[in-house]
């Protein structure tokens, strides 16, 4: 007796595989993305307020015998040396945000005293207290807040 013993998958098994395949891809792409957005959210507000204790460490020691402060954007924050941001200065440290992080260009900046938080020599205070708020593009439900208080203090939620 001769048994028919062929190896291989049919086109129809691979065509079930393929669409198996692809209806899983479908499902997770948005849950990904959404993953990835919300990271991307988090590390910048990460950044912006390290750039913030630089600034407020920079003025504290008194480098270079001046003040320092941060000045915002939609897409970017930039430290800048004195008490008024000049550009071009090579002196300035710009961050700039990913593609899909901003601050909002109503209400994002909420400052006492316009875009700039510049800190004061000695004690680290500052007249620009207020809130910074970064959010999705994509999802502007998805938000970070940083408060940056009279003190000189900066803290996220």
């Amino acid at each position: 007796m001769k048994r028919n013993t062929k190896h291989g998958f049919t086109i129809l098994e691979m065509l079930l595989v393929i669409a198996i395949s692809a209806s899983i891809v479908v499902i997770f792409i948005p849950t990904l993305s959404s993953f990835r957005g919300d990271y991307a959210l988090r590390a910048t507000t990460a950044d912006v307020v390290s750039l913030l204790h630089e600034a407020r460490m920079q003025t504290l020691s008194s480098m270079n015998r001046m003040q320092y402060g941060v000045y915002f954007e939609t897409g970017r924050a930039v430290l800048f040396p004195g008490s008024v941001f000049t550009e071009p200065n090579a002196q300035n440290k710009e961050i700039v945000f990913p593609n899909d992080v901003r601050i909002p260009p109503v209400g994002g900046i909420s400052l006492s005293s316009g875009s700039t938080v510049v800190f004061k020599r000695l004690s680290g205070e500052t007249d620009s207290s207020g809130t910074i708020t970064l959010e999705r593009i994509n999802n502007s439900s998805h938000t970070k807040t940083i408060t940056i208080l009279k003190t000189g203090i900066v803290s996220s939620q």
